[in-house]
C-alpha cells in the first residue's frame, strides 16, 4: 500500500510541475556581481579586547565584516521587503543599472544592510568594508 501511495504522489507532483505556466516569473535575489568584496579581512590583527583592524587602521569588532553569504542573504531579505528588515524606516532599493544614481542607491543599501544586520543600528561599522571609499568614488563621478 505504501508503494502505491508513493507512486501516486510522484505522479501528482509531476503533473503539478507540468501544469505550471511556462512564462511564470521566478523571483531572484540581487545579482552578486553588484555586491563588491568587503576589502577587509575579518579578525585581522586582534588587540585582545575584541577589536580588529578595519579600513585605514580603524578598530572594528573582530566579528566584522560578516560572512559574505550571510550578508547577501540579509541584503536579499531587505531588498525583497523594500526596506531594512531590522530597521523598517530605511528603504532598501537595489537598482541594477549603471547610472550614478543607481550606483549611489546600491551602495547606500549595502551600507544600511551592513549597519543594521542584527537590529536597528546593530551590525558592522562602515569601516569594516571599503564601501565608503566606493561611495566616495561614485559620488565623484560626473
Amino acid at each position: 500500500m505504501k508503494f502505491s501511495t508513493i507512486i501516486l504522489s510522484v505522479f501528482a507532483a509531476a503533473a503539478a510541475v507540468q501544469a505550471a505556466p511556462s512564462g511564470a516569473i521566478e523571483k531572484r535575489g540581487v545579482p552578486t556581481r553588484l555586491v563588491p568584496a568587503f576589502g577587509v579581512q575579518r579578525g585581522a590583527s586582534p588587540d585582545g579586547h575584541g577589536n580588529c583592524l578595519g579600513v585605514n587602521g580603524k578598530l572594528i569588532p573582530c566579528s566584522c565584516p560578516p560572512d559574505r553569504q550571510a550578508f547577501i542573504n540579509s541584503l536579499n531579505a531587505n531588498v525583497a521587503a523594500g526596506h531594512m528588515v531590522n530597521n523598517p524606516g530605511i528603504a532598501a532599493p537595489f537598482p541594477t543599472g549603471e547610472s550614478k544614481a543607481d550606483k549611489q542607491a546600491r551602495i547606500a543599501t549595502l551600507l544600511s544592510t551592513l549597519q543594521n544586520l542584527h537590529g536597528p543600528g546593530v551590525g558592522c561599522p562602515a569601516v569594516s568594508t571599503v564601501y565608503v571609499q566606493i561611495q566616495q568614488q561614485v559620488n565623484a563621478l560626473p
